[in-house]
């Protein structure tokens, strides 16, 4: 089982815009239009992305209207996959519109805040909408015993869900991405057991660091005097000092993630496992055309 390009597939991979940019521009001349044709390609990819999930969403949503669900399978599309749809679409767009690739400015903390509530709400949703559309998908089509099964070993890259008849074909289909999915949860999980996704407000060099270190002293000073009004003018200054660099943390010891491409990506491959999950969906529930002997 396959998809087309109808959608937009091809496009929610970063490597596409890169590759548009090294076709149409002279690289390594200069380091200023290198950087702008970075973010040209990163903004591309944006884009694109956002136009993908809007698809997704709507079609899910046509899906849903079509009738044919069981009620079980009806519960997960309709109350799992269409609400972390939503959910998902929304986070990302609040955090573009604070964070583009160019973006140096340093963040409020405010604005740190919010950024970290829609990336860790994103990866939340992107994790939860697999299983949502593995169970959609076992309740519509797999076997009694496989939607007995125990809630936990039920996902679209689990043992369980591969080893019923009714769901190998696009269990193959899906296989491709197994090794995405275990990087996500390892490396982007911010469940509960984890630690939280984490936007650092700005990077410092010596100099700014030195700043920085003397605003807090400040800082702390007008607090013990309760000296509310300097101790906000000391937190405004301090927001003005660095450059924002569009990267995000997960736990201290591991690697730093840039935000572009690796939110977008992953949310494109989470695209990629709707498209197939919705097509095999469809074709469950569309009726197929009588054949000329049996009319």
């Amino acid at each position: 089982m396959g998809f087309d390009d109808e959608f937009g597939i091809r496009e929610v991979e970063f490597s596409f815009h890169e590759a548009q940019a090294e076709r149409l521009f002279i690289r390594g001349k200069n380091a200023a239009n290198d950087r702008y044709f970075d973010n040209q390609a990163r903004e591309n990819h944006i884009y694109s992305v956002n136009n993908a999930l809007n698809q997704l969403l709507g079609d899910a949503a046509v899906l849903v209207e079509l009738g044919g669900f069981t009620q079980t399978a009806e519960y997960f599309m309709r109350f799992g996959v269409l609400r972390r749809l939503r959910m998902m679409i929304s986070s990302f767009r609040n955090l573009q519109s604070i964070i583009m690739p160019d973006r140096t400015v340093p963040l409020t903390m405010d604005q740190s805040d919010e950024v970290c509530r829609d990336l860790n709400a994103t990866y939340v949703n992107i994790l939860g909408l697999l299983d949502n559309y593995a169970w959609t998908i076992v309740h519509q089509v797999g076997s009694v015993a496989t939607q007995a099964a125990k809630p936990l070993s039920v996902s679209l890259f689990k043992p369980v869900f591969a080893a019923d008849p009714a769901l190998s074909n696009v269990a193959a289909t899906l296989r491709s991405f197994a090794t995405w999915e275990t990087d996500v949860k390892k490396r982007r999980n911010p469940a509960a057991h984890r630690m939280p996704l984490y936007v650092p407000p700005a990077g410092y060099d010596p100099e700014a660091a030195e700043t920085l270190r003397d605003l807090d002293q400040q800082i702390s000073t007008a607090l013990r005097e309760l000296d509310f009004d300097k101790k906000r003018n000391l937190q405004c200054k301090r927001e003005r000092v660095g450059i924002f660099v569009p990267i995000f943390v997960h736990d201290p010891g591991e690697e730093i993630n840039d935000i572009y491409p690796t939110l977008p990506q992953d949310l494109g491959q989470m695209v990629k496992i709707g498209r197939i999950s919705q097509i095999f969906l469809r074709a469950q529930l569309e009726p197929t055309e009588p054949s000329a002997e049996g009319s």
